[in-house]
């Protein structure tokens, strides 16, 4: 009976967040998105390709269409996730790659091991898994022998979170690994906590 007292506060706690309409992550990164200045759009004013990766499929869902409508363009966006059929992600794959009107990725974690979306250069984590070697991995996407371009990376999370006590124990592994293999790893995290 406490634990269901406990679920139900948590429910209610929850949908007061949700009613609420503030999501900081999603603030950041519609700031980011819609940033003249930063590597978003080229010399031209054009929106470079970027890949967005998320841990949750309902998350994916919930960026994806947030995206389609501030970009105003459905067609903009294309999703990988573990739901879909290999044939489905491959053409979702390709048409960000190839497509010039496709300028978005949002995917899960199905899109980050074996997949070449160097197309792009720019990705952000909008979720962090708990593991370092993931975010590398995800990064290993862009960031590939034959890449021309300078790769950027953003790591979105909210300190005072679980999310933040996630983050600050990445970093704590991923001094444990810098310590270990003398200082040879590449920093993947940052330290811009919003």
């Amino acid at each position: 009976e406490a634990e269901i007292t406990t679920l139900r506060g948590l429910e209610a706690l929850a949908e007061r967040v949700r009613r609420s309409g503030t999501d900081a992550k999603w603030t950041r990164l519609a700031e980011l998105l819609q940033d003249t200045e930063n590597e978003m759009f080229d010399d031209t004013g054009k929106r470079r390709k970027l890949i967005i990766f998320t841990e949750h499929r309902d998350t994916l869902n919930y960026l994806s269409n947030r995206i389609r409508t501030l970009l105003g363009r459905s067609e903009a966006v294309v999703e990988i996730h573990g739901g879909l059929r290999r044939d489905v992600r491959r053409e979702a794959q390709e048409s960000f790659r190839q497509n010039p009107d496709v300028c978005v990725l949002v995917a899960t974690d199905a899109a980050g091991e074996g997949v070449n979306l160097q197309r792009a250069h720019l990705m952000v984590n909008y979720d962090l898994p708990w593991n370092p070697n993931r975010i590398e991995q995800r990064f290993g996407r862009i960031h590939r022998i034959g890449q021309t371009e300078v790769c950027h990376m953003w790591n979105l999370l909210a300190s005072e979170t679980r999310e933040g006590l996630v983050f600050e124990r990445l970093l704590s592994k991923l001094a444990e690994q810098s310590k270990a293999l003398g200082g040879r790893v590449f920093d993947v995290l940052g330290d811009e906590i919003f």
